[in-house]
């Protein structure tokens, strides 16, 4: 089951391979092309991808106009843009312009497949749309507009699908600093030796390999919004400097001396319990009253399954099957379902069950076709697990099937993932998930 189409722009022929193949193992569909030229075809012809990686140095066309392209047919789709030439007013530009994100080379591999899996997940809650008329979610969506008119740093909570990353943008959208750029920080996907200097900047020779000074995010973010996903996931050792931030609204480079102003507007959100976190001593307490002064809950589905109908004809639309509906019977199957894995969960069934779809409805068995074994592997859900979560016998059984994985492979936890055919990553959240040591 492939995770989604990329769209990758890179004119060095031995990085664009690297990528390709990358992108590939990780589960995606690439189509690789070495010129702006090239990208823009592709972009006109309003050809289905689920996200755009383009180099900004191009030959022809740049990257700046690759994107000011993808806005314009494509405005749903979220484009990253690699450069070997980063500067602050480079990644101001792409950021106002509608970028996702910026990261410059040389740059971890592994960086990039998170933002990549993280970007094409959060597409699963609706592109930039927020969609639906249920009181609890409109009055969430109210509350967050009032918000977005002050100055207060936001705190969005919800679970794990529920389109936190959609409503920060909606914020940054009604609020004074629209002309910003917007910039947002998985606090879960990047490892904790390098969200210092990603969010700090570093200067040159501040670490093996700063062999340039670099911007962080919160110098990119300059008169606009940082969006910190996940912050429940983030270090201690990080908690306090982020204190400093909010409180002095200046800060420091990794290894410099120079003070930095931030005017910056810091959007927040977890699917954690950050007050439990609190309580086992997890997660500071000033910080989270600073990080909270307006807090905004988002309902998980199967609180508005009354949206669910909405919902459905909105991924069936945008993913081209405008003609596809679903049977009355599949239909009550959706709007009675738990959602562990919450709107991306119900992405994820309802494209697969149209790409399995043979007539102009799709019938029940389609919806749930791998909700009761799994062939060769896991389910393709990470989020929402790789069984149906709520369920205690298929939990035991997915830790029953990881333990003996592992004991099989001698507790090498890069030849289990093969074996169970998922990534890494996916392997380590789930084994923390259930608690294997």
């Amino acid at each position: 089951m492939m995770k989604g189409k990329v769209l990758l722009i890179e004119d060095k022929r031995g990085m664009r391979t690297m990528l390709t193949t990358a992108l590939r193992e990780e589960g995606y569909n690439v189509k690789a092309v070495s010129t702006g030229t090239s990208a823009l075809k592709h972009i006109s012809s309003r050809q289905k991808f689920d996200i755009i990686i383009s180099d900004v140095c191009l030959p022809g066309e740049d990257g700046i106009e690759v994107l000011s392209a993808a806005q314009k047919n494509m405005p749903c789709v979220p484009v990253i843009l690699m450069t070997a030439f980063g500067t602050i007013e480079m990644a101001v530009k792409a950021m106002k312009k509608g970028a996702r994100d910026f990261i410059t080379k040389p740059f971890v591999l592994s960086e990039l497949i998170h933002l990549v899996d993280h970007y094409t997940a959060s597409t699963g809650s609706g592109g930039d749309t927020m969609i639906g008329s249920n009181r609890i979610f409109l009055n969430a969506v109210e509350r967050a507009k009032l918000g977005a008119a002050t100055n207060l740093n936001i705190l969005i909570l919800g679970e794990s699908g529920t389109g936190k990353e959609l409503l920060s943008r909606m914020i940054h959208r009604e609020s004074a600093r629209k002309d910003g750029p917007f910039i947002p920080v998985n606090c879960a996907a990047i490892p904790s030796d390098l969200m210092e200097s990603e969010l700090f900047g570093a200067e040159k020779g501040a670490y093996t390999g700063a062999s340039e000074q670099s911007p962080g995010r919160f110098e990119i973010a300059e008169g606009g919004t940082v969006f910190l996903d996940e912050i429940g996931d983030m270090a201690q050792n990080l908690q306090g400097k982020i204190l400093r931030v909010l409180q002095e609204k200046e800060f420091s480079r990794v290894g410099g001396n120079s003070i930095i102003k931030a005017d910056i507007r810091i959007i927040s959100a977890s699917n954690k319990n950050l007050e439990k976190e609190m309580e086992k001593n997890r997660f500071r307490r000033d910080l989270y009253y600073r990080l909270c002064e307006f807090p905004v809950l988002l309902p998980p589905l199967r609180e508005r399954s009354d949206d669910i109908p909405a919902l459905v004809e909105y991924f069936l639309n945008s993913a081209g099957y405008i003609d596809l509906e679903i049977d009355e019977n599949g239909m009550d199957l959706l709007e009675n379902y738990s959602w562990p894995g919450n709107i991306r969960e119900l992405r994820n069934i309802v494209l697969r069950a149209a790409a399995l779809c043979k007539d102009s409805r799709i019938i029940s068995p389609d919806l749930f076709e791998l909700k009761t074994e799994i062939p060769g592997g896991f389910s393709d859900s990470e989020e929402s697990g790789l069984l149906e979560a709520g369920s205690r016998a298929a939990r035991e059984k997915e830790m029953e099937m990881i333990q003996n994985t592992l004991r099989k492979c001698g507790g090498n936890r890069s030849e289990a993932a093969k074996l169970l055919k998922v990534s890494y990553r996916t392997l380590l959240y789930r084994m923390k998930e259930l608690k294997i040591r």
